[in-house]
């Protein structure tokens, strides 16, 4: 085959060819070339004999790879092929073992996974928890490594830092996790067999006082958006934070004063409606519309409600000084206080959209859109309970 020197502005020159592939061999390294492709893409390449067979390696492509570090790569290559290896076999090694990286199992694992058979909410749930808790600790690690002792001691630091809760449900998360890993053939045994959940969920009663009340709530008008209106909007609506924090515009009805939640959204996978109080329906016509879809949105490109809440927690708790409480202690809160006024546990439920109770089985499923005039009464009652003590 024809050799030439190959230089940067030989390189810069060379151009395709209609019809067909171009390859032009260097003169000073045996078997060493780029080849254009009839696109115009130019790749360095390295062809050599092993195990009496006709190899082509791939190196890279110029100009994002230099002729001088495109040689550099031949000259290594072609080393280890004097030393009896194949460049190419410990190629596609190190690429196996790069696709058997925690990160990259975890990216197919969301994709292949979690988008496809779970809630949206609990698909990104599951991804917060790999991401947040296990990838920084096994960046490097390939999931076959990943040991029953890399598994007790994520957990004990979770434990560690006060958060037995999230232990709870970073376990669960890990362990569906590598449940797929060994149904993929990724894994012949999982990690989490055989262990117990570090930390079993405690039952919580937690109401807020009303004093505690009005201090969550002034102290989330002091931290602002967009943490502050989510906990008003907890407080007045008694739904879930994820409900409220993916909250979108094309949901809301501010003039008919309604909020329909798409049964996607919701913990039982149920649609529901939820009537919006006058004070509610202020806090929504006072936020900016950042964005046509959510009504609060997360940073950056990417369409997404917003999930940062520890840090707005923690200034909420040291704004009000109210401590030990939870998000979701005030949907609990909302239901203990309308059930104090008097509203009857059906409605209750109904706010709530809880599946079980007075609405589970048949029942639930004809009586979705009922009460709508009930519900609505109920938070308004609410609402006039909750600005009277801020008036106090």
């Amino acid at each position: 085959m024809a050799k030439q020197m190959l230089t940067e502005i030989s390189l810069q020159k060379l151009q395709p060819s209609e019809g067909r592939q171009v390859e032009v061999w260097d003169a000073k390294i045996p078997g060493f070339g780029i080849r254009i492709s009839q696109s115009g893409t130019k790749s360095f390449v390295l062809v050599y004999r092993h195990g009496g067979r006709a190899r082509r390696l791939t190196l890279g492509r110029y100009p994002a790879l230099g002729l001088a570090d495109a040689r550099k790569l031949a000259h290594n290559a072609l080393s280890r092929l004097a030393g009896g290896l194949d460049p190419i076999a410990e190629k596609e090694a190190q690429r196996q073992q790069d696709n058997n990286l925690f990160p990259s199992v975890v990216d197919e694992f969301v994709r292949l996974h979690c988008a496809r058979h779970n809630r949206a909410n609990t698909a990104k749930e599951t991804e917060r928890l790999l991401r947040a808790e296990f990838l920084p600790k096994w960046r490097k690690r390939d999931v076959r490594s990943i040991s029953k002792i890399d598994i007790n001691r994520a957990m004990d630091a979770i434990i560690d830092r006060g958060s037995p809760s999230a232990a709870h449900h970073a376990f669960a998360a890990v362990r569906k996790f590598f449940n797929w890993c060994v149904e993929r053939g990724l894994i012949e045994v999982s990690p989490c067999l055989g262990l117990k959940n570090p930390s079993k969920p405690k039952s919580r009663d937690r109401v807020l006082a009303d004093d505690e009340l009005v201090r969550v709530w002034r102290a989330a008008t002091q931290v602002g958006y967009p943490v502050g209106p989510i906990t008003q909007l907890l407080i007045l609506t008694g739904q879930r934070r994820g409900e409220v924090a993916g909250m979108r515009w094309p949901d809301l009805d501010l003039d008919e004063k309604l909020w329909s939640i798409h049964g996607e959204m919701t913990k039982n996978g149920r649609p529901h409606q939820v009537p919006l109080s006058p004070e509610a329906v202020r806090i929504l016509s006072s936020l900016p519309q950042i964005d046509d879809t959510f009504v609060f949105p997360a940073r950056g490109d990417k369409p997404q409600p917003f999930m940062g809440f520890n840090k707005g927690k923690l200034r909420l708790d040291v704004t009000s000084q109210v401590e030990g409480w939870t998000f979701h202690d005030l949907r609990r809160t909302g239901a203990t206080g309308m059930a104090q006024l008097g509203v009857p546990p059906h409605i209750v439920e109904r706010v709530l959209n809880h599946a079980s109770g007075t609405f589970a089985g048949v029942a639930g499923i004809y009586n979705r859109f009922a009460y709508l005039p009930e519900m609505r009464e109920a938070l308004d009652t609410w609402d006039e309970k909750v600005t009277s003590l801020l008036q106090d």
